[in-house]
């Protein structure tokens, strides 16, 4: 139940307002709300602490990180299109709570360029043994689109790039890591996105040995070439099956079993690509029925794709293989 004047309290000062403003518009850390406003940090997380008992912003921690967006009191439209509406063109703090804003979209976005920079050899290496990136998001846009999204959760996100082509077409989009260096990568990439879709997106900090959702909470989840990570994968695809709904779609993106031992000295790969067989084996022993294969070579490495779907109701099984001439 809504406690209006818990509400009414809250919006009551100037500063709470300002965070309001900003929150609707970017997901931001404490110390980046600090950045905007030139106050103090405890002053700024008693601001917070307020907005967020009264349901107007709601807290999310990621490691030592926190970050604010819409509670449920704008998230589910009472208040919002109060905020929507009004005219802050001509309110000054307002305007350079904006500019202010627009600079931590750009330290974020020279961040991930730093990033790439420093890393820029290391992911070259390994597109070089395989075929094309451009390829393999065809494929998977193929597939992916062939069935509404619904909810979606992209295991793995690393730099975003699932999110980036198939966010506006979910009803829901978690991208979920383990990494907060990646998340924030991410986070670069949610900054520069069209306001609709960004405010469907929630970057998580989590691990896929233990997902933190409730069982069938998902229609669609993504591994996009995380799974070879895994220690333990048939682990990490019961945890997917486990939070994927009835009829609900998985997809796995990753190499064919390979003998590259360096990947796994140099690049950290648990698993040095899979089988079908495993894939397979995995699918069924969780409620999964396998119903499509792609194979897609190019390179030293061949990437496949794996599509299951939840419950005995999947067509039958196709086989493709794609021999894309490098």
């Amino acid at each position: 139940m809504i406690d209006l004047l818990d509400i009414m309290r809250a919006l009551a000062d100037p500063t709470r307002l300002r965070i309001v403003f900003l929150a609707l518009r970017l997901e931001l850390s404490v110390g980046e709300l600090v950045q905007i406003l030139g106050q103090s940090q405890p002053r700024v997380s008693r601001h917070i602490r307020i907005l967020d008992e009264a349901g107007i912003l709601k807290r999310r921690k990621e490691g030592s990180w926190v970050f604010m967006r819409p509670g449920p009191v704008l998230s589910d439209g009472k208040l919002a299109p109060l905020f929507a509406d009004v005219d802050i063109s001509h309110a000054r703090a307002f305007q350079r709570d904006l500019q202010k804003l627009d600079e931590v979209r750009a330290a974020r976005t020279q961040m991930a360029a730093e990033y790439f920079a420093v890393h820029a050899k290391e992911w070259d290496s390994l597109r070089s043994l395989h075929v094309a990136e451009s390829e393999v998001e065809q494929a998977i846009s193929r597939i992916l689109r062939s069935a509404p999204l619904g909810s979606v959760l992209d295991v793995g996100t690393g730099t975003g790039r699932m999110m980036e082509l198939f966010a506006a077409e979910a009803r829901h989009f978690v991208a979920l890591d383990n990494s907060s260096d990646m998340l924030r990568l991410a986070r670069a990439k949610l900054g520069t996105m069209d306001g609709d879709i960004a405010a469907k997106v929630d970057v998580l900090l989590g691990d896929f040995n233990h997902l933190a959702f409730d069982d069938g909470m998902f229609d669609t989840i993504l591994f996009h070439q995380v799974l070879h990570y895994a220690q333990h994968p048939e682990g990490v695809l019961a945890e997917a099956a486990r939070v994927l709904a009835p009829s609900g779609r998985i997809v796995i993106v990753d190499f064919a079993a390979h003998d590259r031992e360096e990947l796994r000295t140099v690049h950290a790969h648990a698993r040095l690509g899979f089988a079908d067989e495993l894939i397979a084996d995995a699918f069924r022993d969780n409620g999964i029925r396998l119903t499509q294969h792609l194979a897609l070579d190019g390179g030293a490495l061949a990437v496949k794709l794996w599509l299951g779907q939840k419950q005995d109701i999947a067509p039958r099984i196709e086989h493709s293989n794609l021999r894309i001439v490098a």
